[in-house]
Formats: structure tokens, C-alpha cells, sequence
């Protein structure tokens, strides 16, 4: 009744509350697509309620006068409330939607106090709930396939790895595991189990399970990070608390590689369902529907209680327009803490190395890598969060002076050239192709440097297809690229897409340039190992089998290094040479900020930009009198 309500008051928007209108029966039940019948039903409700007068007029041609009384807002905001309520996410914004602004404006309000933690009362004691919400719905939750960070952030709090990287100390340390040990080659290393940790079902963890957990990535051929654990030979459980890895080559990185999100430790006795999984981390999931996931604290989780009791995820769509709504004025009683989180990582642009197209030929790609200058972007931007980079390790980022050099001995090289090659066509019949007679009109130094590129490639005028990780900003960035191609006459169709159905769903292959970006965790080593060979990576996902296999040969050797700082040089050698190559264009690095309520302590970012849920806790305020009471937390939408 309340949908029919609103559905006619929106029809009627024009009409005030106690205006009459003259109407058909009819007439309404057009407007509510169903019967004269159901129409009279529903009539008799509104009636009952007193939301409308009716006044019927009988007689062929005759109508009928209504009066609507409950004004829309009202009604609107009652059925909103009600459907947060049931958790009905997707159905209370797409009602927001509908409405006209100003009510718009204010269920968008309401809908900001349901984020956050909120700190409740009852008869089984103190409750504390954090609820996040997020766009990207959950594609996978199996550790040895996910790789978007939504789905990373669940699988990190559900399951547990033999090992632990600590960023403060930039060290492993003990996890599922208490300690390890390997021969002087790297081939063997040797686990020792905690006694009596318990996965979700109940069951004691054993040496078996972890031999079961990576046995079952290496007997999949398909298994995307089969390549980042393919150095193992065979695992062997000697007694339920020692497990020993036999390695096919020395891997003296391999505690490190036990610490990734794909090592997570699975039960044998249960079947692997990837949306249900069952850890033995510090939360279980309890539902996961395409609405909400809902995590509850691991009560007998073998490293201590969290504290925080639940954790619900809210699905919400269209969020790129709602977050704003939803930041603003999200703190009335004061300043938050603010902070600051400097994600590791960073924006490029890469080549779909599997299609054919001007692409494959390098002088195109460093056409758009000039295109793509980082320094020249980030100030026509001019966007406070973003930091022009030359690599995706922001620790290691040689800045951008050297290519600024560059540039400067290109564009003068290219300048010359340029006003030869016009003298030269000035000479020739017009009809001389796109981009023989292009003139950029400026004396930017890297357009013209990509033109002169362009020129000495293959691209003879056709369309591109460029795809970009949909988000306001990604998007605005191809916008700007999109110009500067039209200055040197590339054509281009940008085109937004959802990083899900690109990762999970193969839905690269119809374009040939990839915008889009790197989230590393805490460890950096070991996710640039991760890029370089799982793959479900964006970039590893369009490089073709020969660069497949070099990144894979290359990194086999790299982790069989001793030294952790040879490690990182030859891993930032093997980066320079993609970006020589121009497979690789870093474009910028950037930060985000986490606003919380002075309440909510030990508030700390992980690399995949989740607050550490093992150590948040509230401090609640003696004086705090209510059963239940709110505090705000702005966490940026994955």
C-alpha cells in the first residue's frame, strides 16, 4: 500500500496535499498497471488510513474527485526507514532515487547513521557493531582466487596463514605457525603448528589441512596463483603439528610467500564453497546474500577475542553517488580523527598484450606513455590526494626528474623533426592520412614528443579501446586523455567498466588500452611477486604467454635470492624494464582519509585500506547513560 501510495504521489507531484484533482477510477489503475478490482482495494486501504478523500461521481463521463492528505515525505520516510530496518539496502536507495530532491537529500541524511559503530545494550550484555558500506558486490571469497580488495578484506579477517607480516617491524612473524626453520639451501622449510587452534566448525587445525590447502592449488592447473607457489615439490605432514615443504628450487622467501592472502589455511573436511567460507581467523561469516555479509566475532580464536562483536557489510548500489552524501556532516558533535592512509601501489596504464592492434608495436605505446606524462597530469588535475609517480613503490620512486630530462631532449629532438615533416607534406597531396598532418597547435614538450611516436608507429587512424576502472576519478582522468589524443589526432573510445567482471569474468579482451591500478598490502615485496605471477591481476591477466613466462622465470629467480634487499632491487629492475618497454606506465600514487569518532581506538589502516578489526575497540564514555549509543566512522568505499 505504502509502494501504490508513493508510486501515485509521484505520478502527481504537481498536485499539493488537500488540492483536489478530478480523476477516474480508471484512470489509476493505469497509472498502478493492475485491475479496476485491485484498484478498488487498494482505494479502501488509503481510505481506511486516511491518506486520501475520494469522493466518487456516478454517470458516463463523469470523474471523480481525490484529495491526497499524507504528505509524501512522510510517507516516503517511514517505508525508508523500514526497509533499513530489514537491511534492505538496494531497495531503500533505489526509493531515495525516485523521490524529488530536497526528500532525497534527507533520506540520504538518515541513511549516514546507519554507518559506523554502534555500541548497544541488551539482555546478553554489550554489543558493538561496525557496519561499512560498500559498491563492488562479493565475487569470491576463496583465498587461492581473490583478488579485489572487498573480497581480500573478508578473506584476511576469516582465515589465517602460517605466517604474519608485522609492517611496523617490516618482519614475519608467528601465525598459525609458532616457528620455522629451513636447510641451508632454501629447499626445505619446516612449520611447527600452534596446538589447539579451531576453525569456525569446530575441528582442531592439523598438519593435514595445510598440506590439503596447497596440494589443492598445485593439482588445478587452472588455479590463478599456482605460479606464485610453484616452487614447491610436495608438502609432507610428518605429525599433526609439523608440516615440511620440499621445494624444486631454492626460495629463500618463502616464510614471506606464507604470509599472502592466497596462503590462507582451509579445513580438508569441509567443501570449499567460495561466497561460505570456514577459517580459523578471529571472525566467522554468518550470511552472505546479495544485500549484506554479516561477520561475528571467533570467540575461541587462538590469538585472543576482538573486540569488536559483529561486522556487517552493506551492498550499496550506485554508491559513487551516495558516498558524499553519506561523508557529509557524518560528525555534527565535533572534529574526527582523521587518518591519513598513503596507499601503497599506484595508478597505470597497461596494453592488452593478447589482441592484436597498433598496441603490440612499442612505438604506439610510447606514444601514449608520453600521452600518459604523470608530472603534466597530476598538474592539469590538480587533485590534492594524488602524487605523480615513475613507480608503483612509493618508498623506491626515483621521481620524475630524470624523466623530465627526457622529455625536454625528446620534445627539441621531436620539434625539429616535426617542422621538416611539414615542410615535406606541405608538398605532397593532402590525402596523406590522420596522422601525417596533425598539428598539436602547442609546444608542450610531451605532446609533442607522442606525436612523433605516433608518427613512427603503425597506428594508421583507427579506433581504440581504451577500458578504465570505472570511479569518478579514473574516469575524469580519461577525459583529460582523451584530449590530449584528439591533439595529435589518436582516436579513442573510453570506455568505464566494473573491475569484478574485468578480473573474474574475463571481460578484457575487446580493448587494448587498461587503465586501472595496483592496491598492494602491508608486505611490498611480496605483492609486486603477486602482480608479477597470480593471475588474477589486472596486469598479469593481459600480458600475453611470453611475458607470462619471463615475469615467472624472473621472479623464480628473485625469490631465491638471500637478501631481502637484493630481492627489492632486482623486483625494481624487473619494474624499470616493463616501463622501458612501455607494458607498464605508472601515472600517480595517492592517499586516502579514514574519519573516525575519538572513540574508536587503535584505529589502524591495512594496505587493502580496511582498519585492522583484531585491534579497534571503543572507549565508551562513563558518562554515556543510553542503552545504546553511535559512533561515526567514514571508511572510503572499496
Amino acid at each position: 500500500m505504502t509502494e501504490h501510495y508513493i508510486q501515485l504521489r509521484l505520478i502527481f507531484s504537481h498536485v499539493h496535499e488537500e488540492e483536489e484533482i478530478e480523476i477516474t477510477m480508471g484512470v489509476l489503475a493505469t497509472h498502478l498497471c493492475c485491475t479496476m478490482r485491485n484498484m478498488n482495494l487498494i482505494m479502501n486501504k488509503f481510505l481506511d488510513n486516511d491518506w486520501v478523500r475520494w469522493s466518487p461521481q456516478r454517470g458516463r463521463g463523469k470523474k471523480s474527485i481525490l484529495v491526497f492528505c499524507l504528505p509524501l515525505h512522510d510517507v516516503a520516510g517511514e517505508w525508508f526507514e523500514r526497509l533499513l530496518h530489514n537491511n534492505k539496502i538496494e531497495e531503500a536507495y533505489a526509493l531515495a532515487a525516485s523521490l524529488p530532491f530536497l526528500i532525497r537529500e534527507n533520506l540520504m541524511h538518515r541513511l549516514q547513521g546507519q554507518f559506523g559503530l554502534r555500541s548497544d545494550h541488551g539482555a546478553r550484555g554489550r554489543v558493538d557493531t561496525l557496519r561499512i558500506p560498500q559498491e563492488t558486490s562479493f565475487e569470491t571469497l576463496d583465498p587461492t582466487q581473490a583478488v579485489v580488495w572487498g573480497d581480500v578484506g573478508i578473506v584476511a579477517e576469516v582465515y589465517d596463514r602460517l605466517v604474519r607480516y608485522n609492517a611496523e617491524q617490516h618482519v614475519c612473524e608467528p601465525g598459525l605457525a609458532m616457528a620455522w626453520e629451513s636447510n641451508a639451501e632454501g629447499t626445505e622449510w619446516t612449520f611447527y603448528l600452534h596446538k589447539g587452534v579451531l576453525f569456525h566448525h569446530g575441528r582442531v587445525l592439523e598438519a593435514d589441512d595445510v598440506k590439503f590447502t596447497f596440494e589443492r592449488i598445485l593439482s588445478s592447473v587452472d588455479n590463478p596463483c599456482k605460479a606464485l607457489f610453484g616452487s614447491i615439490q610436495r608438502v609432507e605432514a610428518f605429525d599433526d603439528l609439523t608440516v615440511r615443504f620440499v621445494l624444486n628450487a631454492p626460495n629463500f622467501m618463502f616464510p614471506d610467500l606464507m604470509s599472502s592472502i592466497n596462503a590462507s589455511i582451509l579445513p580438508r573436511d569441509v567443501e570449499i564453497t567460495p561466497l561460505h567460507p570456514i577459517g580459523t581467523g578471529p571472525y566467522r561469516l554468518v550470511r552472505n546474500d546479495p544485500t549484506i555479509l554479516v561477520l561475528e566475532v571467533f570467540s575461541s580464536y587462538f590469538q585472543g577475542r576482538a573486540f569488536i562483536d559483529r561486522v556487517e557489510i552493506w551492498q550499496l548500489p550506485q554508491a559513487g553517488r551516495g558516498e558524499p552524501m553519506i561523508r557529509q556532516e557524518l560528525f555534527p558533535d565535533g572534529k574526527p580523527h582523521a587518518v591519513q592512509h598513503e596507499v601503497q601501489g599506484g595508478v597505470f596504464m597497461t596494453f592488452n598484450m593478447r589482441k592484436r592492434g597498433p598496441h603490440l608495436d612499442i612505438s604506439f605505446r610510447r606514444a601514449i606513455r608520453e600521452l600518459m606524462h604523470p608530472q603534466v597530469m597530476a598538474d592539469a588535475l590538480n587533485r590534492s590526494s594524488i602524487q605523480p609517480a615513475s613507480s608503483l613503490v612509493r618508498k623506491y620512486d626515483r621521481g620524475n626528474q630524470q624523466d623530465e630530462k627526457m622529455y625536454q631532449f625528446d620534445a627539441e629532438k621531436h620539434l625539429r623533426e616535426e617542422k621538416m615533416e611539414q615542410q615535406k607534406w606541405a608538398d605532397v597531396n593532402e590525402d596523406v592520412g590522420v596522422s601525417a598532418d596533425v598539428d598539436i597547435g602547442v609546444d608542450e614538450p610531451s605532446l609533442i614528443s607522442a606525436s612523433a611516436w605516433l608518427k613512427r608507429s603503425h597506428y594508421a587512424g583507427e579506433m581504440v579501446n581504451v577500458w578504465v576502472e570505472e570511479g569518478v576519478n579514473m574516469e575524469h582522468d580519461m577525459v583529460w586523455f582523451a584530449k590530449r589524443c584528439e591533439q595529435i589526432g589518436l582516436h579513442v573510445n573510453i570506455v568505464p567498466g566494473d573491475v569484478v567482471k574485468a578480473i573474474y569474468h574475463d571481460e578484457l579482451q575487446a580493448y587494448d588500452l587498461i587503465y586501472t591500478g595496483e592496491v598492494f598490502d602491508d608486505h611490498v615485496m611480496r605483492s609486486l611477486v603477486t602482480m608479477y605471477t597470480f593471475q588474477n591481476t589486472i596486469f598479469l591477466s593481459v600480458m600475453d604467454d611470453h611475458w607470462r613466462l619471463e615475469l615467472e622465470r624472473e621472479c623464480g629467480q628473485i625469490v631465491a635470492m638471500q637478501e631481502p634487499e637484493d630481492r627489492m632491487e632486482s623486483l625494481l629492475q624487473l619494474e624499470d624494464r616493463l616501463i622501458q618497454e612501455a607494458l607498464l606506465l605508472p601515472v600517480y600514487s595517492f592517499r586516502e582519509e579514514h574519519s573516525h569518532h575519538p572513540s574508536l581506538r587503535d584505529y589502524r589502516v591495512m594496505g587493502y585500506g580496511m582498519p585492522d578489526l583484531r585491534r579497534l575497540w571503543v572507549k565508551r564514555s562513563p558518562n554515556t547513560s543510553k542503552e545504546s549509543s553511535s559512533y561515526s566512522a567514514y571508511i572510503p568505499l572499496w
